[in-house]
């Protein structure tokens, strides 16, 4: 090439080619980073699709449930589903908080449910028999006997609805475990370990929203993962396709029900007096004619008008009208 190039032109075309100019030596851009996929938090929207079905469904269910406890239904939305690392749900937590332990069987792991001290307050205020708007803040201190009791209730309902809500991916027992008392003996994963996270706020009327917290081990769902990833939508709200045969059966089972038919001859005010002076032999006029028209009632409702008779020597009644 130096026969064709001048040693000038080779270092020019040289040059051309590479983005560093002469002498230049290229500095590597930023320090190096470790980055694993497999521990990478995210949102979970849209990438579990099963799991936003029993958490719809959960939401729904809870409630009821919390309705019986408050004498009022109030709201309750997801507001929120991530992938974290178990270290940073356990640094959001405020204190006083009701942590709750419960197993996933047959999944591996326990689940974390988190009961903040502001519903703990609005349930004990409207078990003393108040109401949820005049609970008061609560001091940081650990919960009393009767406020854990209180937690141990709404955990039964609130977990009977989990169970529930994953009955149409899988059948997943939610059993309590026990209350614990600081988030260092709620360990429900390492804390580098991914977590999913799930935020329901609950606004009951009177009080300021409230948010529980439910946590459950990545590792756990593992074994539902394919189920949770392929169930797409399940509007158990909406009313089921009508089967015409069953329509049919149900007709002619209704058809053989035996029923009660009464006619209503006549009525008659009186007084009580008069009432309890009544004799053998007495005779009360009636307010209808010997042509009707008199009232028929089917199980003790009205339902036709009719004009009485006599049918082959046997009392009858033709109807004439429907009420």
């Amino acid at each position: 090439m130096s026969d064709i190039l001048t040693p000038a032109e080779v270092q020019a075309l040289l040059a051309a080619f590479s983005s560093e100019g002469p002498g230049e030596r290229r500095e590597p851009i930023g320090s190096v980073r470790t980055i694993d996929l497999m521990s990478a938090e995210r949102p979970l929207t849209g990438r579990l699709p099963g799991l936003e079905l029993v958490l719809g469904r959960f939401a729904r269910g809870l409630r009821g449930a919390l309705a019986t406890f408050f004498g009022d239904v109030p709201g309750v939305i997801v507001t929120a589903t991530d992938l974290v690392r178990f270290e940073r749900v356990l640094a959001r937590l405020g204190q006083p908080v009701g942590l709750v332990r419960f197993r996933l069987t047959p999944l591996r792991g326990h689940g974390l449910l988190a009961v903040p001290a502001s519903l703990v307050g609005a349930l004990l205020q409207v078990a003393c028999g108040g109401t949820a708007g005049r609970a008061v803040a609560m001091p940081v201190r650990e919960f009393s006997a009767i406020e854990q009791r209180l937690i141990e209730r709404l955990t039964q309902r609130v977990l009977a609805e989990l169970h529930t809500a994953f009955e149409p991916v899988a059948s997943v027992e939610c059993g309590y475990v026990r209350i614990e008392s600081s988030p260092l003996f709620a360990t429900i994963a390492a804390p580098d370990e991914l977590v999913a996270q799930v935020e329901l706020t609950v606004a009951v009327d009177g009080l300021a929203p409230a948010t529980l917290l439910v946590a459950l081990p990545n590792a756990s769902l593992d074994a539902i993962r394919a189920s949770l990833q392929t169930v797409r939508a399940v509007d158990d709200g909406a009313s089921p396709a009508p089967d015409a045969s069953w329509a049919a059966r149900l007709r002619d089972r209704l058809a053989d029900v035996p029923v009660e038919l009464t006619v209503e001859l006549g009525t008659q005010r009186m007084t009580l007096s008069r009432l309890v002076s009544l004799a053998v032999g007495d005779v009360l006029s009636l307010t209808t004619g010997r042509d009707g028209p008199v009232v028929m009632r089917v199980a003790g409702a009205p339902h036709f008008v009719g004009s009485p008779g006599v049918v082959s020597g046997n009392n009858a009644v033709r109807v004439t009208a429907r009420i």
